[in-house]
């Protein structure tokens, strides 16, 4: 399970399978939940472990500003996105380092040893895959820029496969959203997480030797605030329309800061992110409501049924009406189950 987490003033964080009411709505299927909470706020950790990778899904909602320290004797090869809200660290080896929303980077550390700083107010969301040497060198052959970073763990010497963190693109994203959204039970649940994990390392493999990201713009401080916030507006205001030019005015940050600044911290335009917010909204809409498709499409800012139908297929590959049917055919599965056991 996790490794030791200890704050300043409190010590070391105790966990428990009591799951903290406000991050309820962040607990995905089939894995092992753990949980500490206090005056500091709740932190929620979810494990889903494969043959030759485990991915943690961790939630952190901060009321106070505190420094956590995580410490760990085991050595760990870590595949670290940030989901939402930046935040900084500073590990043994590694230096004073941010994280920044919307991007990722591949860790190795011999030990674990490091100071992590989060502020209050703000929910922090990471994904987390930690790999094995094994599953890294079976890959060496078909990504050269793998070598320096094996060599070093070979050394147990700490590594960092680039030395610019890189940007999450939409199609890593929604490898992410299958994970979380497995649609799969007991022992095809693994099977379908083991195989995402690896669609997903080949795609970062692939983004880092093709277009990797070599060094990063310069925000100011407000400005990096202002491109959250710009962010944030898009993801509350699912049903309206919004351009650029709208977000722009609303945050009052201007067109060019906030087109460059959500190419540079999301890896793409704000319309495509949009889209990729709607289209992850419908699905969940469709998955955990009995609102109709033309409902969920109005929540989505489609004007009726059929453009939505038709953006969610061309999104996914299917329409929202094989969701809906795919998901009442599985309820009156799992219910004549509880009758036959009955």
């Amino acid at each position: 399970m996790n490794t030791p987490l200890l704050s300043n003033g409190v010590g070391e964080l105790s966990y428990s399978d009591t799951i903290p009411p406000s991050l309820l709505a962040y607990l995905i299927k089939e894995a092992v939940p753990q949980a500490t909470s206090g005056a500091f706020g709740d932190f929620l950790f979810q494990e889903i472990a494969t043959p030759e990778a485990v991915v943690w899904y961790n939630n952190y909602r901060l009321l106070q500003p505190r420094h956590f320290i995580n410490l760990g004797r085991l050595p760990k090869i870590e595949l670290q996105f940030s989901l939402n809200n930046s935040f900084s660290y500073h590990g043994e080896g590694l230096g004073r380092r941010e994280l920044r929303d919307g991007s990722f980077n591949l860790l190795y550390m011999p030990k674990v040893n490091s100071e992590i700083v989060f502020l209050p107010g703000r929910v922090y969301t990471t994904f987390d895959i930690y790999l094995t040497p094994l599953l890294m060198r079976k890959l060496l052959h078909f990504y050269p820029i793998l070598g320096v970073f094996l060599e070093k763990i070979g050394r147990r010497e700490v590594a960092m496969l680039c030395p610019v963190n890189q940007l999450t693109t939409t199609p890593m994203s929604k490898i992410i959203d299958d994970i979380l959204d497995n649609p799969f039970k007991e022992g095809g649940h693994g099977f379908y997480v083991a195989t995402k994990v690896s669609e997903l390392l080949l795609t970062v493999l692939e983004r880092i030797t093709s277009h990797p990201v070599l060094k990063q713009v310069y925000f100011r401080e407000e400005e990096i605030q202002l491109i959250y916030e710009a962010k944030d507006e898009l993801l509350k205001n699912l049903d309206q329309p919004m351009t650029l030019q709208l977000l722009s005015r609303k945050v009052g940050l201007n067109r060019h800061k906030l087109k460059i600044g959500f190419q540079e911290f999301y890896g793409t335009t704000v319309t495509v992110y949009r889209l990729h917010a709607r289209m992850k909204e419908a699905k969940l809409q469709l998955l955990t409501t009995d609102l109709s498709i033309e409902d969920i499409g109005y929540n989505t800012a489609y004007t009726n049924a059929q453009h939505f139908s038709k953006a969610y297929k061309k999104y996914y590959g299917h329409t929202p009406a094989r969701v809906r049917k795919d998901r009442d055919n599985e309820s009156r599965g799992d219910e004549e189950k509880g009758v036959d056991a009955a």
